[in-house]
């Protein structure tokens, strides 16, 4: 992956449990993402509103909420976020739901 250096960087907001997210913000920033992380609904929504995100991954498995919860939010606040579910847990009726709440095919 490249990264062009000449533009700023793209936001991208990564939404996991600690280990995942920890080091998918650094893989991220590292490639020139201007990523942060949070590790549910409810402060995903709050990093949203602070400042949308171009970009989102966001985990299936969330505490307290789904991360379909966190597709159909995050799609409410800008429908433009691209956002892309990451799980070891899906199924076909999941990815054709997340589909359907915003999450980018």
């Amino acid at each position: 992956m490249s990264v062009d250096t000449d533009r700023e960087a793209r936001s991208l907001l990564v939404i996991d449990d600690e280990l995942f997210r920890t080091r998918l913000v650094r893989a991220f920033r590292q490639r020139g993402y201007d990523a942060i992380g949070v590790a549910d609904h409810a402060a995903a929504l709050e990093a949203a509103r602070e400042e949308t995100p171009e970009l989102a991954l966001v985990d299936l498995r969330l505490p307290m909420a789904s991360g379909l919860d966190v597709v159909r939010d995050l799609r409410r606040l800008d429908p433009t976020t691209v956002i892309v579910i990451l799980t070891g847990y899906g199924s076909i009726a999941t990815a054709v739901e997340a589909i359907k709440l915003g999450a980018n095919g």
